[in-house]
């Protein structure tokens, strides 16, 4: 197959996995920011024999192109949470009737699903029949994390996300008040706008925000915790393994499966309270 009969359409900023697959296949980038803006470059771009795409919002491009003729095949790279995130509302499970039949339209160009953990082919199966194919997420800087040696002998639980209100689907929200009611345990919070949480959070919660450089925290902690609404294939998860923390989920994050490998023990029940996950 020739790489200019392959494009790879995504919204705004891919995430790493995706974009490693889409390099892997030559995909041409087609990078939009709203649904007007598919609408123009499905007008100003090449036909493709196939659309590699990532997000929802990014369906809109080769739709449109099919409606103008274009009968290039549409596969979806599952890890936003577009067939299963339904206790966030952010999909499927949205209380807006319009907003989940429209959802439901895209979903039916589709013409095979990507996912990222076996946790998703069920979810996929319920929507629709067209082929699925695991491809797991991977761990890109494995040989540094191996080399990082966190302290095992410590009470300090580790997070690494970013919070994304109002759906907070990686639970940042649970963790605060499940570690308010622990005194004696420490946990680190690092990702992306969490500093918005501090004035949930009791002293021994640590808050840093986004951070570059992690390697002093991951050496810091003994414990990686990840209790996700719904997370298809949290890297940070397989990162935080590698690095060679304990890993501590629940049955919510697509790689839970790994997490079992070790100790069956180490995964919460995704419908615990606060209370009882801090049990």
């Amino acid at each position: 197959m020739e790489k200019s009969t392959i494009c790879f359409v995504y919204k705004n900023k891919c995430h790493p996995v995706t974009q490693t697959y889409a390099d892997a296949i030559e995909a041409v980038p087609i990078k939009i920011t709203g649904p007007f803006n598919a609408f123009w470059k499905a007008l100003v771009t090449p036909n493709y024999d196939y659309y590699f795409v990532e997000t929802a919002m990014s369906l809109f491009l080769p739709i449109i192109k099919r409606s103008l003729g274009n009968q290039g095949h549409i596969i979806f790279r599952a890890n936003d949470g577009l067939f299963g995130e339904t206790e966030t509302e952010a999909y499927l499970a949205t209380k807006k009737p319009i907003k989940r039949r429209v959802l439901l339209y895209l979903i039916k160009n589709i013409d095979g699903v990507s996912v990222e953990s076996a946790l998703q082919i069920e979810e996929v199966e319920k929507i629709t029949n067209v082929p699925v194919e695991v491809c797991e997420s991977y761990v890109e800087n494995k040989e540094y994390l191996e080399n990082i040696t966190p302290d095992l002998n410590t009470n300090t639980f580790l997070f690494i996300g970013a919070y994304r209100p109002p759906y907070d689907h990686k639970n940042i929200e649970l963790l605060i008040e499940i570690f308010n009611d622990l005194p004696d345990y420490h946990l680190i919070i690092i990702g992306k706008d969490t500093e918005k949480l501090k004035s949930r959070a009791k002293e021994n919660i640590e808050i840093k925000g986004f951070v570059e450089d992690k390697d002093e925290y991951y050496k810091k902690a003994t414990y990686y915790i990840h209790l996700p609404k719904y997370e298809a294939g949290p890297i940070t998860l397989l990162e935080a393994i590698t690095a060679g923390l304990i890993p501590i989920t629940n049955n919510n994050a697509g790689h839970h499966t790994i997490v079992k490998r070790v100790n069956q023990k180490l995964i919460i029940n995704a419908d615990a309270t606060a209370e009882e996950a801090a049990k």
